[in-house]
């Protein structure tokens, strides 16, 4: 059975799901997705684990952020919630970075990290890549988030981001224009964990998974890298023929890499 709440975690309504019972599994969405990218996952998950996830502020169905906040205390204010004092995190994106911080915050707490092309604060993002994002988020503002996705849809920047598959692109199209709070709200107001996590990744012992995505852009597979070369725990699969979200494009077998590593 599934249960679907809105949940007042550190001031915020955030939409949480979870379903299943043992050993929990944290599921975090990244960028341009929410809970909804794990839809044909938490099935095959569930029959083993105990299953939580939520819609990251300003995403899908949570509240946009109004004051500053840190995606990490979020992920503890959830687990708290629910009563949870050790889990598992799967972490895709900018979700991975808030998996990273949370993990050298509060290590307790976690027992494996599986990072799908994880992001790392303190990494200095492309000038490119901060510019196409700082054009999607006016874009959405000026014209309306259903005219914007169809130019993001369409911008080679974003191809290694973007499915190929038709089903698939329609799947990250319907994510997009549900995350209307992300571009109501100051992305600034985001506060990262300090120092930067860049600097204290050979502090992280966890089991950690690195799943990279053969397609994705340069700077997402940098950071691949340099966790894998700074984190002694660390191990790395390549998905192929896929962008930056594995799980969208190739659920079947993400799932099957994630439920092999869990065990």
């Amino acid at each position: 059975m599934t249960l679907s709440n809105i949940c007042e975690i550190n001031g915020a309504k955030l939409h949480v799901s979870n379903q299943g019972q043992g050993d929990t599994v944290l599921l975090l969405h990244g960028g341009y997705s929410n809970l909804t990218i794990w839809d044909e996952h938490v099935e095959d998950i569930s029959q083993q684990y105990h299953v939580i996830r939520y819609d990251q502020r300003g995403y899908g169905h949570s509240s946009e952020p109004t004051s500053p906040f840190s995606y990490y205390e979020d992920i503890k204010g959830v687990l708290d919630y629910y009563g949870v004092s050790n889990t598992h995190i799967v972490a895709s994106s900018f979700g991975g970075a808030a998996a990273i911080d949370f993990t050298l915050a509060y290590p307790q707490y976690v027992n494996k990290l599986i990072l799908v092309a994880p992001s790392i604060h303190g990494m200095k993002y492309p000038f490119r890549m901060r510019w196409e994002g700082i054009g999607d988020y006016l874009r959405v503002q000026r014209i309306g988030i259903e005219k914007a996705v169809d130019i993001l849809l369409n911008r080679k920047f974003w191809s290694y981001m973007i499915p190929k598959a038709a089903d698939r692109q329609q799947l990250f199209r319907e994510m997009y224009i549900n995350n209307s709070g992300f571009y109501n709200s100051k992305p600034s107001l985001q506060q990262p964990l300090s120092p930067y996590a860049i600097h204290r990744l050979k502090e992280i012992i966890k089991p950690m998974l690195i799943i990279d995505a053969e397609n994705d852009h340069p700077f997402n597979k940098k950071a691949c890298k340099i966790l894998q070369e700074e984190v002694q725990s660390a191990s790395q699969v390549t998905i192929q023929n896929s962008g930056h979200y594995p799980h969208l494009e190739h659920p079947f077998e993400f799932t099957s890499i994630l439920l092999k590593y869990l065990k």
